[in-house]
């Protein structure tokens, strides 16, 4: 169809034509003759039209900070004139490499075009990508502009990374048993594997009574023994992670929470490939337990939960969380990390963060879950630095985030008195492997 600028170009043709035959002026003439001329050839060439695409992405699913390329193809077949082809993408998404709107001229005839340009996804979540979307113009736009969309609509699904942490092994340290790489649950299914002889205890099954040594033991208050067989799995671990709505600071392609996922998702990795035993539980957020289970099925499950995490209202602290859990926590006896930002529990003078003492009792709760040696199982808390997520515009707000890191330093000695273990991280300073790697078997 035809817009309305065929008419306005034919009305100003017409009248510098009547000028030119009143006025007897060649130079007017000329002119009407020539803007009728290209009135003529713009209304013959249409909008390019019969446009098909294909995109193609390398897949659908990628770690938080991946880049993709994302290819399609462009096929028009009729019309004449520009062509703009664009894909609307998240706010999420940057475009790293290329541009995501594309300009080319349609000739005569059909034409193929193949356009690529890379993104990268720093936030873990699932972000539609719409069809790719094309418009057509037509010379001098006489014609409607044409506009189409082709394609498949794709959904990406971005996952919090997990970084492999490897080199904690090779740190030399003081193990605080023989063997602390083959170090056994407290509980589970019983293996064959015979360890020692303790007393009968009331609900022991019958079968496990060890007759021989009974009938030897020289204690007439308790006679008989019974066989303990090495529980099935290595120790357990378990993961607290605040999922409170200040953990959501920074910007649309980087926020806190993500390097809370990083922390949760590596340490979980770090344990699973070992035989650990893992449990997790976001608190301040609508979630539920994650049971506590062995292998690469038990990441997988993890991985889901933390990419369908949003963050919530602060209304759970800590120590309602432990009791939230407690009957897992008592029976297996983790190692336990505890995810979140001190600097939103430290005292300001009369207005102390409602979530201190609560936060506090949780960890000395956690802390009483050990067994008598002090020094296994131990409760870390990972602070996260959130001072390099804050929009800094001048030089005192700079100044005034600083001083927010040094006064939730004395949290630092507060929580380390309780018994636990303090591990300071600033995402944008380096990376979490190097920060575990300083505490894992060091015994600070």
């Amino acid at each position: 169809m035809f817009s309305a600028m065929p008419g306005r170009w034919l009305a100003l043709s017409f009248l510098m034509l009547g000028l030119a035959l009143f006025l007897g002026n060649l130079v007017l003439l000329a002119g009407a003759l020539y803007v009728l001329l290209v009135v003529l050839l713009g209304v013959v060439f249409a909008a390019p039209r019969g446009v098909e695409i294909t995109r193609n992405l390398p897949r659908s699913t990628c770690w938080a900070g991946d880049e993709l390329d994302v290819e399609r193809t462009v096929t028009a077949g009729g019309g004449f004139g520009a062509l703009y082809i664009y894909d609307r993408l998240p706010n999420e998404v940057d475009v790293v490499e290329g541009n995501n709107l594309r300009l080319c001229w349609k000739g005569l005839g059909d034409k193929t075009y193949d356009f690529s340009y890379r993104i990268s996804c720093p936030k873990r979540g699932v972000y539609p990508l719409p069809e790719t979307s094309w418009e057509g113009d037509a010379p001098l736009g006489l014609h409607e502009r044409s506009s189409g969309a082709g394609g498949a609509a794709e959904e990406i699904t971005v996952v919090p990374r997990t970084r492999a942490i490897r080199r904690v092994n090779q740190v030399r340290g003081r193990a605080y048993t023989l063997m602390p790489n083959e170090d056994l649950a407290v509980s589970g299914t019983a293996t064959t594997d015979f360890t020692d002889l303790r007393p009968y205890q009331p609900g022991d099954p019958m079968r496990t009574v060890n007759w021989k040594a009974s009938a030897r033991n020289s204690n007439p208050s308790n006679p008989l023994l019974v066989n303990q067989y090495e529980p099935e799995g290595r120790k357990a671990v378990w993961v607290f992670m605040d999922g409170a709505d200040y953990m959501d600071v920074g910007t649309t392609l980087s926020v806190l929470v993500d390097s809370a996922l990083e922390a949760a998702g590596s340490i979980a990795q770090y344990h699973l490939t070992r035989g650990y035993t893992l449990g997790a539980y976001i608190y301040n957020s609508q979630s539920d337990i994650l049971t506590p289970e062995m292998g690469q099925k038990q990441l997988h499950k993890l991985t889901d939960m933390l990419t369908q995490f949003k963050p919530g209202r602060s209304g759970q602290d800590l120590l309602q969380a432990v009791e939230w859990c407690k009957g897992f926590l008592y029976r297996l006896q983790p190692e336990v990390y505890a995810i979140t930002r001190l600097d939103v529990y430290y005292s300001r003078g009369d207005l102390e963060s409602s979530y201190l003492n609560g936060f506090l009792a949780g960890i000395r709760r956690l802390v009483s879950l050990r067994p008598r040696s002090r020094r296994q199982n131990q409760v870390r808390v990972i602070d996260l630095q959130s001072q390099g997520y804050q929009n800094v515009s001048t030089p005192a707000e700079e100044k005034a985030l600083g001083l927010m890191r040094w006064e939730a330093r004395p949290m630092h000695s507060v929580i380390r008195r309780t018994g636990a273990v303090v591990l300071p991280w600033d995402p944008k300073q380096q990376d979490f492997a190097t920060v575990l790697m300083r505490h894992m078997n060091v015994g600070r």
